[in-house]
């Protein structure tokens, strides 16, 4: 019998706090904003080689050029692992090298014409997310949460002094993937202090989408736009340090699913009470009230775009409005509809 079997009240009460706190929300917010912006630019806008992996160095180098050392720097990441990433923007057009000004022997790494296309295109896309986000909260909300998402990002020296990037960046969407960032790495680092030295970044990607019932590994993928076996060899990592244990999946025998360990039961609680201390943090930048207010609107578009069911409310019997919207999330509108075509005639030859 797995752990998670056999929690108790109070394991219970972790498991509410671990679903509903602020940083889950916004976490969970930036994720759709990303993905939504992601498969609107490869689907209707011809990006058909950009990758999630890609956003973080084009919104920096949107800033201003940089050279790696400062990307590594501001990512937190070494100089090698920031190169291999860079080799791959570049190699997709996206990305290009100047002569440094300040010095005839370094490089500078810069947009492209087409980096900057796509800069353009995803503001104006993440503009229209931003009014998705209003339909839900109310536009007065999304303000005032913009707003000291703003405050926070540049207390913490994550946002830009440009005008015209402070007026693109005044949206909630311009600042959320800034803050994800920031929240995933520091709370690494204060649950990795609690006892948890070896976690990695990287192990995110699989520890956030396991719930109560477990996590599966394609889904993990579909999320982060990662191969299974990207995922796979993480949860393995996981196995190893003893977070993690494959069970049999009870509704499909060929699949797995992952468990917590009683270890991996220890993680939330301390992961929890990192949320708490980080919490406290952004409190002391823009007051008890202001955060309150922010915390609000993240819980409920949280709530209305109805996200991350499926990790904390899984059924043994399919939820068909449930996988609807898990289909439209990975497939996007435009395949969602030819899905749609061909399960009313399946007959018909879509090819």
């Amino acid at each position: 019998m797995s752990a998670i079997n056999s929690i108790n009240t109070g394991s219970e009460f972790t498991w509410n706090r671990y679903r509903h706190n602020f940083s889950r929300h916004l976490l969970g917010v930036a994720r759709h904003l990303q993905t939504s912006l992601m498969d609107t630019l490869q689907r209707q806008c011809g990006y058909s080689d950009l990758r999630l992996g890609f956003s973080p160095y084009i919104n920096l180098l949107g800033e201003g050029n940089k050279r790696l050392t400062d990307l590594a720097d501001i990512l937190g990441i070494s100089r090698q692992a920031c190169n291999q990433a860079i080799k791959q923007v570049e190699a997709a057009g996206y990305i290009a090298r100047a002569a440094d000004p300040l010095d005839g022997r370094a490089w500078q790494l810069t947009l492209s014409e087409r980096g900057k296309k796509l800069r353009r295109d995803g503001a104006r896309i993440v503009a229209q997310l931003d009014q998705q986000f209003a339909d839900i909260v109310g536009s007065e909300h999304v303000a005032d949460a913009s707003k000291s998402l703003g405050k926070i990002c540049q207390h913490l020296s994550l946002g830009v002094d440009s005008p015209s990037l402070k007026a693109q960046n005044a949206m909630m969407g311009g600042w959320l993937p800034r803050l994800s960032d920031y929240v995933l790495q520091r709370l690494m680092e204060l649950t990795r202090g609690r006892g948890h030295d070896r976690l990695k970044l990287s192990f995110g990607q699989v520890l956030t989408l396991i719930g109560p019932a477990g996590g599966r590994i394609q889904q993990m993928a579909a999320a982060h736009d990662v191969s299974k076996q990207a995922i796979s060899a993480i949860a393995t990592e996981l196995e190893e340090l003893g977070y993690l244990q494959r069970e049999a999946d009870p509704l499909d025998a060929r699949q797995v699913v992952l468990q917590f360990t009683a270890r991996g039961l220890e993680l939330i609680a301390d992961s929890v009470a990192s949320v708490d201390q980080l919490e406290e943090e952004f409190a002391a930048i823009i007051g008890n009230a202001a955060l309150k207010r922010m915390n609000t609107t993240l819980y409920t578009l949280y709530c209305g775009l109805h996200l991350e069911q499926d990790i904390f409310e899984h059924r043994d019997t399919v939820d068909l409005s449930l996988l609807a919207r898990q289909i439209q999330q990975q497939l996007g509108h435009q395949d969602s509809r030819a899905l749609a075509r061909l399960l009313l005639n399946p007959s018909q030859n879509t090819r």
